[in-house]
């Protein structure tokens, strides 16, 4: 059978949609939008000040603000590594991706699941990328993020020098593993042809990238565990020896928080998750304060990237129709 049609009509309306999302009318409403769910983030971090007031009257405040400025790192490293999964997939990253990924992702507080997604897409999109390549982009990095967390999980078991060698172990044998299968030609097949089903029909997935894509995860998952012993040590002095085993527990917990898709941004399930791992470690009440205030740190976080986005997005002009604009 036949599928020429149905493919001609498919990219006959993704073309139309990208003109679209470059149109005048585009620029405006997803302003409104940002600014709108700019409003809504606002009114989410009054109510979790409200809800669980962190006590900061014996904090140390220069590390509390060296805490914060860190969760702004890791997450500006989350938003880089989307290049790397757009070149996984043969687009190259255009001007403006790191607002278009902080503007989207405020949509991850919406009720649902996976509205940040939809809306990173429609603004790559706007930026030039064309739009199934930014969906298979979003696709290898769902797959990358997951598989970077799962490397620096068992960091969770460093609570000594011991446990510290064998999480390192475990962390270095699945890595090299997992290399050593990708380079095998039938296992690297397969791998592929898992990852371009992920991004889509008929994508073509560099490995390449993808597999540098999953080391750069790993990486931004240590300087997310240094946010968060920074704000363990603000508050109530957390060991040096802590650091690893943080690391561990926040990637678990937001992996948890990443899988349950009905709790928005993974509100409530990461913190559930955080207090269950570090209260026998460090004190039930001092893992609830933890929890409480590194929520409010990524939130702080969101805000203060998405309303410098949507000054970046609104002073962007669309790209000609027949390319798109080098990363600058």
């Amino acid at each position: 059978m036949d599928d020429r049609p149905p493919r001609r009509a498919l990219a006959g309306a993704l073309s139309r949609l990208e003109r679209a999302l470059r149109s005048p009318r585009a620029r405006v409403a997803g302003a409104v939008l940002g600014l709108a769910l700019v409003a809504l983030l606002l009114l989410r971090l009054a109510d979790l000040w409200g809800e669980r007031p962190p006590d900061l009257d014996d904090a140390n405040w220069p590390l509390l603000a060296l805490a914060l400025a860190a969760t702004g790192v890791a997450m500006t490293c989350l938003a880089l590594i989307w290049g790397p999964c757009l070149r996984s997939v043969g687009a190259e990253p255009p001007r403006g991706l790191t607002a278009a990924y902080y503007l989207g992702q405020l949509a991850k507080y919406l009720p649902g699941g996976g509205w940040q997604y939809l809306g990173r897409a429609a603004l790559a999109a706007r930026l030039g990328v064309p739009l199934r390549a930014a969906g298979a982009s979003l696709a290898v990095e769902t797959a990358a993020i997951v598989a970077g967390a799962a490397l620096v999980a068992p960091l969770l078991l460093a609570d000594d020098a011991l446990g510290a060698a064998a999480a390192v172990v475990i962390v270095h044998t699945v890595a090299v593993g997992a290399l050593a299968a990708w380079r095998r030609p039938r296992a690297g097949r397969a791998t592929r042809a898992l990852l371009a089903r992920l991004a889509g029909a008929g994508a073509s997935v560099r490995a390449a990238e993808a597999a540098r894509a999953i080391g750069l995860f790993a990486l931004a998952w240590l300087v997310f565990g240094l946010a968060l012993w920074l704000t363990a040590r603000a508050l109530f002095d957390a060991p040096a020896s802590e650091f690893l085993p943080m690391t561990g527990a926040f990637a678990i917990a937001w992996i948890a928080g990443f899988v349950a898709v009905i709790a928005p941004g993974g509100i409530g399930v990461r913190e559930a998750v955080l207090v269950g791992l570090l209260g026998p470690r460090v004190g039930e009440a001092e893992a609830i304060l933890l929890a409480a205030a590194s929520r409010i740190a990524f939130t702080l976080v969101d805000l203060g990237g998405a309303l410098a986005a949507v000054a970046v997005m609104r002073h962007l002009a669309p790209p000609a129709p027949n390319g798109t604009t080098p990363a600058g």
